[in-house]
């Protein structure tokens, strides 16, 4: 699909987008592509699934939820950047006047 330039300028504005002439030139075949391409999706019938479709939303449906052991301590510290008495280390985080700060 084909966009105006008075199109794209409409969409930089709604996206607060400041762009220089050239900017919307190139903006104006890409956008059309996006739009071009997201038309084709409308298309596209979904009133009839397919057979595969079907089946992912019957697993997805049917999917338990099945507790199971957790990662053993040891195993999971062992990847951990820093680890202390068992427990695993974060940096700190202080919040000094207004701003956070990451220590």
């Amino acid at each position: 699909m084909e966009l105006t330039i008075e199109e794209v300028r409409k969409i930089a504005a709604l996206a607060r987008l400041r762009l220089k002439p050239e900017e919307e030139a190139v903006f104006v075949g890409q956008l059309g592509k996006i739009v071009g391409y997201i038309d084709q999706l409308q298309r596209y019938e979904t009133g009839s699934e397919s057979d595969a479709a079907l089946a992912v939303r019957e697993a997805d449906r049917e999917a338990e939820d099945i507790p199971h052991e957790c990662l053993p301590r040891d195993q999971f510290l062992a990847n951990a950047p820093a680890a202390m008495d068992g427990f695993l280390l974060v940096p700190e985080v202080k919040k000094t006047g207004g701003e956070v700060v990451d220590e």
